[in-house]
């Protein structure tokens, strides 16, 4: 066997690396998607359920109720509600600017965030329903079993709303949509050390090919998905196999670009990435309304977007920590050197 073909182990710190590279990679793609210029179905194929997959892998369950309810509601619900509020009030302003009234009733405005509701939450429905989701595993006992009869159940009660003709703009109901890809990353959690040392230059090209191919298919004959709406296209299965099929694709990927090493960017990216999603969307809008836009425009505007949040990243991460979900320390204020 060539030593290029080689399975090789590699450094446990790499384990980080390739997974910053997943969640950026997943962000570029959820960016350039809602500029929804040519091929965007391809983008919801995989790049929200890749965000679940990840965190159905890095997922640990709480020793007790309260850290659990202490770390979901610091890591999800503030970020969540801040985010929110954070994107109406950009829409006051916006309306003020422009010498117009923008109507809403604070009331009802909680009640909508309250059910997850995309009106008042934007992007960050997917966080929202991710805290549902954690608050429900924290019940479950871990039986590989259990997390496969719980697809099964997820996928039934999708199906069931979509062959009615309801469509749900709502988080908790998307917990349906979101459950799948994130069981499968708990599923995946034994391998963890055989995703982490696999270096197999032949095969990953095989797998980057073949899941490529995959999405492709899925994109053409799924049709367009749309998790917000507790949708999965045409059909559950080809939704699951997109599902696994984006994330091999960028896990490929990732592996690849995570031999460069030293990129602290991508690094602080990662850890911001519930900033990137809840706020991206604001710049989208108002860059979407450029007349003519070309979808070579819209890459290069997405790639853009993206890396005008490191400094909004640092700066958040500095003075307000809170904002992503994390806590102020000493050790989280700048990336280092050795970053």
């Amino acid at each position: 066997m060539n030593k290029s073909s080689a399975i090789t182990c590699a450094p446990s710190s790499n384990y980080f690396a390739w997974l910053d590279w997943m969640k950026v990679l997943a962000l570029f793609s959820v960016i350039w998607g809602h500029f929804f210029s040519l091929g965007y179905q391809y983008h919801y194929v995989f790049n929200v359920q890749a965000f679940c997959v990840v965190s159905g892998f890095l997922y640990r369950q709480a020793p007790d109720w309260r850290s659990c309810l202490e770390k979901n509601i610091r890591q999800l619900l503030v970020p969540t509600v801040a985010l929110s509020l954070l994107m109406q009030l950009e829409a006051v302003v916006r309306c003020w600017l422009m010498g117009t009234t923008y109507a809403v009733s604070w009331p009802w405005y909680f009640e909508y965030l309250l059910v997850g509701h995309r009106w008042c939450m934007g992007p960050c429905w997917f966080f929202y329903t991710l805290f549902i989701i954690r608050m429900f595993m924290q019940l479950m006992p871990r039986k590989w079993w259990l997390s496969v009869v719980l697809i099964i159940a997820s996928a039934a009660g999708a199906i069931a709303i979509n062959y009615q003709g309801m469509e749900f703009s709502n988080a908790w109901v998307n917990v349906l949509v979101c459950l799948p890809p994130f069981l499968i990353g708990q599923l995946l959690q034994p391998l963890k050390s055989w995703l982490v040392n696999f270096r197999h230059t032949l095969w990953e090209i095989v797998l980057l090919v073949v899941a490529v191919a995959l999405v492709w298919l899925c994109a053409r004959y799924n049709g367009e998905v749309w998790m917000y709406l507790c949708g999965y296209g045409n059909n559950f299965i080809l939704f699951l196999v997109g599902t696994l099929a984006g994330t091999t694709m960028l896990y490929v990927l990732s592996l690849w670009l995570s031999r460069l090493h030293g990129i602290s960017v991508i690094k602080m990216l990662a850890r911001g990435s519930i900033l990137v999603v809840g706020l991206h969307i604001i710049v989208v809008r108002r860059l979407s309304e450029l007349p003519n836009r070309l979808w070579q425009e819209d890459f290069l505007l997405s790639l853009l977007i993206l890396m005008s949040f490191y400094p909004l990243v640092l700066l958040s991460q500095r003075y307000f920590p809170w904002l992503m979900g994390q806590k102020k320390n000493a050790n989280n204020i700048l990336p280092t050197k050795n970053d």
